[in-house]
């Protein structure tokens, strides 16, 4: 398949995910502005961050008025997952030019990784693809958040109407499919309880890097002992 088609199909095969992310993309954004970001602050942190879950746990700290530095901390942990899709990526990468790897890495996502890891699985990952895939989300999102910026400050609280299920649900309707067998139930089977464990007894963020670190081990291992 052409570099062309790829793109495309990295396009189509986002766009039903695009739509949920786009729904808590305009939550975030009606909340940034209901806490006092201005629409430019809005763009600028959609652009500069580029990451939905610690742009929403940056929200209720900003309206804390917490220092700059708590705030960076925290986004930067809940962030470092990125890490460790971009080291699952790499060894699957090797054939992509270097000037390239730094935008394919400013583009990782939680869905595209998702979505291009079911697509490519065992084989070289098709750079074109995941930028389909990418540019995708990235619009989904932008495109979320702006509209709900524009409309946060007629907008009652969108917590109200349980919009802020979308994002744990785009993530449940990404997880699922890939519950194929032995191998993916038993990754999910220590995520999960060391995610909540985690949350109740570490502060902050830090069960994300706990359940990832976790499930990541095991994968390797699995993967080690399959041969």
């Amino acid at each position: 398949m052409t570099p062309g088609r790829e793109v495309v199909a990295g396009v189509r095969e986002a766009l039903p995910v695009a739509v949920g992310v786009a729904v808590y993309g305009a939550v975030w954004g009606a909340l940034a502005v209901q806490v006092g970001l201005s629409l430019g602050a809005v763009v600028l942190m959609c652009l500069v961050v580029s990451a939905g879950a610690s742009q929403f746990a940056a929200v209720p700290m900003l309206a804390a008025e917490s220092a700059p530095w708590t705030i960076a901390a925290t986004t930067f942990l809940v962030n470092l997952r990125h890490a460790l899709m971009a080291a699952s990526l790499a060894p699957r990468l090797r054939h992509v030019p270097m000037r390239w790897l730094a935008f394919l890495a400013h583009g990782i996502n939680d869905e595209s990784f998702a979505l291009t890891t079911a697509r490519y699985v065992g084989r070289p990952i098709s750079a074109a693809y995941f930028v389909g895939s990418v540019l995708t989300m990235y619009g989904g999102f932008y495109l979320g958040a702006i509209t709900g910026a524009i409309a946060g400050t007629r907008l009652p609280n969108p917590y109200r109407f349980g919009l802020d299920f979308t994002f744990p649900a785009v993530f449940l309707a990404l997880v699922v499919p890939q519950l194929r067998d032995r191998w993916g139930w038993s990754i999910a089977g220590v995520a999960v309880p060391l995610a909540l464990l985690g949350a109740w007894l570490l502060p902050g963020k830090w069960y994300i890097i706990l359940a990832a670190l976790g499930a990541s081990a095991l994968g390797a291992a699995m993967r080690r002992d399959r041969g």
